[in-house]
């Protein structure tokens, strides 16, 4: 079933992902040239490649993805019984409010599809 992307367009640039090639995301600016991005590289942001498990020329499964969130859980619960709370504050993995985010831009992407595919307000 490859063949899926993701694709949103803002007023000023684009951001394309597909299915077929997971390791690569198109970054568009207006009147730039159109930017490869691909995972595990060191011109990212730390905190992209703070979760890059096995490198850029391998594509993560379920395993792994959850693998990084438990990684994350106990690294928090080592912080808290350590007293570290710098280390709480700036430690990143998706919480309630993430999940539930992440549930409502897959409703507005179902809501766009069933409009034609058209821009839907992020409600």
């Amino acid at each position: 079933m490859d063949g899926h992307r993701i694709r949103i367009v803002a007023s000023k640039a684009s951001l394309e992902w597909w299915d077929s090639k997971p390791n690569e995301l198109r970054y568009e600016v207006q009147g730039e040239p159109i930017q490869m991005l691909v995972r595990g590289m060191p011109y990212l942001d730390s905190r992209c490649n703070a979760d890059e498990r096995l490198g850029a020329l391998h594509t993560e499964g379920l395993s792994e993805a959850w693998a990084n969130i438990y990684l994350k859980f106990a690294v928090a619960i080592d912080a808290k019984n350590r007293g570290d709370k710098q280390m709480l504050q700036n430690l990143i993995y998706p919480d309630v409010d993430a999940g539930i985010e992440g549930i409502r831009w897959v409703e507005n992407c179902v809501r766009s599809a069933e409009k034609g595919s058209v821009w839907v307000d992020f409600k």
